[in-house]
């Protein structure tokens, strides 16, 4: 499964690295819930107003789930970025 989210800065801002996390929740054979995070971060120079697109690749998952893409700096979270996945085998 393959995640895409992006992200623009403030017009005008001082840039700086943002900082991010993908929070998967899965449920494994046995029924207990499994939350794997894979992180990462990308440098924006000051002014830079365009959007930016980060991907992340998630194995494909035992059932139905959710993923979060959460930014940790600056501090924000984006909860209207959770999204739902089925598994279909």
């Amino acid at each position: 499964m393959t995640s895409n989210g992006s992200f623009r800065l403030q017009a005008g801002g001082p840039g700086g690295t943002v900082n991010y996390t993908w929070i998967y929740k899965d449920t494994d054979a046995n029924g207990n819930t499994v939350v794997t995070t894979h992180t990462g971060s990308l440098v924006v120079a000051a002014g830079d107003a365009a959007p930016h697109s980060i991907t992340d690749s998630y194995s494909q998952p035992n059932s139905a789930g959710t993923m979060q893409l959460v930014f940790t700096s600056p501090s924000y979270a984006s909860p209207q970025l959770q999204q739902s996945w089925t598994c279909r085998q």
